[in-house]
């Protein structure tokens, strides 16, 4: 019975799933130095034997950072969303492999942060329409090398602007995360800011 009264209640407030990537993105704070970290730098440094090269990164992708969200209108002004952000991901971001050749050459760490988004819509004309959102957010963050992780607390922020077609909505969302890590190699205050630009159906 709960399920049908929570099934009935998302319908009705017009749910909606949303998805983009960041044209251009900033991290400053301890996080920033170790973005482009190797796996290779977890292990001591030895001295090589003859015809062995030191592992270096050579990571030819371009990392990007790709957001996913699931949000429901319970009035057209006002939105809430549940968003997964996976920041700075590539092809070798996700190579996790350790017998494969390029494992010790792929970035060291990976960002993980989700949100609960409350939006408000504070000015709409035609399909066109300008909001903010701002809400509560958590990160986490998984060294490859050993597969040890640490978690943090975060407030996510900032506004954009959309335009509604009659089933898909396209946007351009300007946001910041200001993300607090406890403990682990980012301990400390860290922000992610970027553009991102997507795709959503409603």
């Amino acid at each position: 019975m709960v399920r049908v009264v929570f099934l009935a209640l998302l319908v009705a407030c017009h749910p909606y799933v949303s998805g983009g990537y960041e044209m251009s993105s900033k991290v400053s704070g301890p996080l920033a130095t170790m973005r482009q970290q190797p796996v290779a730098s977890a292990r001591p440094v030895t001295a090589l034997t003859a015809g062995e090269t030191a592992p270096v990164d050579t990571t030819p992708s371009v990392p990007r950072t790709y957001s996913l969200a699931i949000g429901t209108a319970p009035v057209p002004e006002f939105h809430i969303e549940l968003g997964l952000h996976a920041h700075d991901i590539s092809s070798d971001t996700l190579n996790t492999s350790a017998n494969t050749p390029g494992f010790l050459a792929s970035p060291r760490y990976v960002t993980g942060t989700t949100s609960i988004d409350f939006t408000w819509i504070f000015l709409r004309t035609h399909r066109v329409s300008t909001y903010i959102h701002v809400g509560p957010a958590a990160g986490m963050i998984v060294d490859k090398s050993d597969g040890s992780m640490s978690f943090g607390q975060a407030v996510r922020f900032g506004g954009g602007l959309a335009v509604d077609l009659p089933v898909v909505r396209i946007f351009v969302d300007a946001s910041q995360t200001e993300l607090l890590m406890t403990s682990g190699p980012a301990n400390g205050v860290n922000e992610l800011a970027g553009i991102t630009v997507g795709l959503g159906l409603h």
